[in-house]
């Protein structure tokens, strides 16, 4: 298959760890036999901000976008079409994609239909959490939202719980189907957790909580470090690791200061260093209002760590002992659960769940994209071999 993907959740020179998932469901697709280009667009909020910091990708595009900060974000998608229909046209000048392919339902979702149209060819949108279940509470962007999805050949959502979401806006049954990530169980795999510390400088005596991720709101870093307050002063206090860049950080940093050296912030790591990172913890803690099905809940799962998460999306669906749930928001029950994993011998109970390898993955998704580009005749009967 000839495949064009559109979509803003993509590493960028500038921001080189953003929609990492994303760039490895490209791999996956092309290691499987497929061609795949991809436009990247880069809000021009990003080269205020951020530093080139790693080289362009083959096939990749990275217009920039234009659009008035903190307003008219249902309308975000005109602004956007300012650029990307062109850098499209660009990409396709000598090829002709079978489909095109939509990550973030809008504005992104949007613009790559508009794009599909142009080329003549079906478009996909692949919906991701946020996008459907908090976007859609603005009235009139929950409008585009609806109205592009209804556009799209098909919906595709992260898990049945993501799936549920969109059928709840008012899409029919067989215009939406479920599909997942996988994870890379070659790269996330267990490990010793002593042997990680140790390279990581990490210490081996008490407990260590690991948050990966943007420091946006949504993710709801400031209800764990709300719980903090209740964690931090353990006889043997844990350390809490936050990896990751975003608008909050600054705000964030503020808030842990009265933690001292209990709170760490990283900043940004590759996407294949963060194996060891899983091994190194004792949980991986996701205090989100909002998600899909979390990958990172997904790698840690694979490298034997569990979780302490919020019950939001396809989080449930995760949920084996000695992982927990939390409300959402409630940073007292968070404190409960990282108080008492805190209290287990460091880098206890661990044992590599059952997690969809990605090579599986992709071979589903191809298969359903294949069925949009080349529909079986109305009435023709499936044969077995």
């Amino acid at each position: 298959m000839r495949l064009l993907l559109v979509t803003g959740v993509y590493p960028t020179p500038r921001r080189p760890i953003k929609g990492t998932f994303n760039r490895d469901l490209v791999t996956g697709l092309r290691a499987a036999g497929d061609e795949v280009r991809v436009i990247a667009p880069v809000p021009w909020t990003d080269l205020l901000r951020a530093p080139r910091a790693a080289p362009a990708e083959p096939d990749v595009r990275y217009p920039t976008w234009w659009y008035p900060p903190r307003l008219d974000h249902a309308g975000h998608h005109r602004w956007m079409s300012l650029t990307i229909p062109a850098a499209a046209r660009r990409a396709t000048a000598d090829w002709q994609p079978d489909l095109v392919l939509g990550y973030w339902t809008h504005p992104d979702g949007t613009v790559a239909l508009d794009v599909a149209h142009q080329l003549a060819v079906p478009g996909v949108v692949m919906v991701g959490g946020t996008d459907v279940r908090v976007l859609t509470r603005n009235a009139a962007r929950r409008r585009i939202i609806v109205e592009t999805l209804a556009r799209a050949d098909l919906v595709l959502a992260v898990g049945d719980a993501l799936r549920m979401r969109v059928l709840e806006l008012g899409m029919a049954a067989d215009h939406v189907q479920s599909f997942q990530r996988g994870v890379d169980t070659a790269r996330f795999s267990p490990g010793s957790g002593v042997e990680a510390r140790r390279a990581l400088g990490l210490p081996l005596d008490r407990a260590v909580f690991l948050w990966i991720g943007r420091m946006a709101h949504v993710k709801g870093l400031d209800v764990l470090l709300t719980a903090w307050r209740d964690v931090a002063n353990l006889p043997t206090p844990p350390l809490l690791v936050l990896i990751g860049d975003g608008e909050e950080r600054t705000a964030l940093a503020r808030m842990a200061v009265p933690f001292g050296d209990s709170v760490r912030f990283v900043g940004p790591v590759a996407h294949e260093a963060l194996a060891r990172w899983y091994r190194a913890a004792d949980a991986v803690v996701l205090p989100s209002r909002s998600e899909g099905v979390p990958n990172v809940l997904l790698e840690g799962l694979a490298c034997g760590t569990p979780f302490i998460a919020s019950e939001v999306g396809g989080v449930p669906d995760l949920l084996e002992p000695p992982s927990v749930m939390v409300p959402p928001e409630n940073a007292d029950a968070l404190a409960v659960a990282l108080r008492d994993r805190a209290a287990a011998i460091p880098l206890s109970a661990r044992a590599q769940a059952a997690v969809p390898d990605r090579r599986d993955a992709i071979a589903a998704l191809r298969a359903q994209l294949a069925a949009v580009i080349a529909p079986q005749p109305t009435g023709a009967l499936a044969v077995a071999p």
